[in-house]
């Protein structure tokens, strides 16, 4: 039996075929890479979402939580000191506020007071994270329904004529800079990147 001799020619003819297994290779690791970059970026952007949302609706129940005790608070109709300018309170006073407004505002309070979170990635902290959320959102319609008035018309009572109130699209001649002016994708005109 001869021995068998190595064609010099086999990887030249293999060539094809070994660089696409090293190319797919190469490319599985680095979509994998780029997968788990991307979906650590999503994972933030969400989780930011879902605090500042809850962090409006703490801010919220903070807000009735204070025109709540600023109407129970009793002062003499004739005080002999006048109030500084840090004592007086902007927030206008509930009117006759129930005990179910106090009780509501207090549990809107509670359910959303950020240290009292797991904010460790886990199922069970995403699933009381979720269900505290939700109820929170409850006892906010509801103490608007008792109170009367809804988030846009609490800021708009207040004077704040250039606050972005959810819903409420703020538009005028101050923002464009040229194009469509509409916000839509391909409107680049007023991009600070593009000059």
């Amino acid at each position: 039996m001869a021995p068998q001799i190595d064609d010099p020619f086999d990887d030249l003819l293999t060539l094809e075929d070994t660089l696409y297994t090293s190319a797919h290779a190469q490319g599985v690791t680095d979509g994998a890479r780029a997968g788990r970059i991307e979906g650590r970026i999503f994972g933030l952007e969400k989780g930011f979402e879902k605090f500042a949302a809850l962090g409006e609706l703490h801010g919220r129940g903070a807000v009735w939580g204070s025109r709540i005790a600023a109407t129970r608070s009793t002062i003499p109709p004739q005080s002999t000191k006048p109030r500084s300018k840090d004592e007086q309170s902007d927030l206008p006073p509930i009117a006759n506020p129930s005990t179910r407004l106090t009780s509501n505002t207090s549990l809107l309070y509670h359910l959303t007071d950020p240290p009292t979170f797991d904010t460790s990635n886990n199922e069970t902290a995403v699933a009381d994270y979720d269900d505290r959320f939700k109820r929170a959102g409850a006892k906010a319609k509801v103490i608007e329904r008792i109170i009367g008035e809804t988030p846009t018309t609490a800021n708009a009572e207040q004077g704040s004529q250039g606050a972005n109130v959810r819903g409420v699209k703020v538009e005028g001649k101050k923002g464009m800079k040229g194009g469509k002016g509409d916000d839509s994708m391909e409107d680049f005109a007023g991009s600070r990147l593009i000059g």
